[in-house]
């Protein structure tokens, strides 16, 4: 699906934020991927620190956390590492503008993203619609700059840690004024991966 050239010129939108996150979009690896993502989409920083990532070979679905990739960012003032789990869109079955899902750890919970590659305005709330194993929810997600990375609600972090568990795949579709994106990502591994996650949540 074409992607509108309106999305890619918010005005106000770091050119640097923005060249990182399409420079991730060429990177092969899924595991390099993801960090490149993580990296592009955190809060902007003059010399942003790589990230760490552990390392985990796939697995079948329900022994381990399979694809899914724990990557921890330092904060550049400082304060808390901005810690998550990623997984890569299916490219055979996604739109190219959808770069994959991530939940991360927040200052009350986990919270769920959207992970697009050409940024939103930051005043979009984009509608977007999730299926897993047949049941469907829209949500209205909220831009988070640079632009990037669509908050979803806490309800969809609910399903995330619930019934998205035991899916094999979870459809997403994110619409705006300006275009619509849509794809697949796979949840095998999201069981085990949750945990993990939790267990790397820095301490308040």
């Amino acid at each position: 699906m074409a992607v509108s050239s309106a999305m890619g010129q918010t005005p106000g939108l770091p050119s640097d934020a923005e060249n990182n996150i399409e420079h991730c979009r060429t990177i092969k690896d899924d595991g390099e991927r993801l960090r490149c993502y993580e990296a592009a989409t955190s809060a902007p920083a003059p010399r942003p620190a790589p990230p760490v990532s552990s390392s985990h070979p796939a697995q079948p679905q329900g022994s381990g956390p399979g694809t899914w990739r724990l990557v921890r960012t330092p904060n550049p003032a400082g304060g808390r590492d901005a810690v998550s789990i990623m997984q890569t869109a299916d490219i055979t079955k996604s739109d190219i503008n959808l770069a994959g899902l991530m939940v991360r750890c927040g200052e009350a919970g986990l919270e769920t993203l959207v992970v697009l590659v050409t940024p939103l305005p930051p005043r979009a709330h984009p509608k977007v619609t999730v299926k897993a194993g047949g049941a469907s929810e829209e949500f209205t997600g909220t831009v988070v700059p640079p632009g990037a990375v669509i908050l979803l609600p806490p309800e969809a972090t609910a399903l995330a840690s619930g019934p998205w568990r035991s899916a094999a795949e979870l459809s997403i579709k994110v619409a705006d004024k300006l275009d619509e994106v849509s794809g697949v990502v796979p949840l095998s591994g999201l069981a085990a991966a949750l945990p993990m996650l939790i267990s790397n949540c820095p301490t308040q």
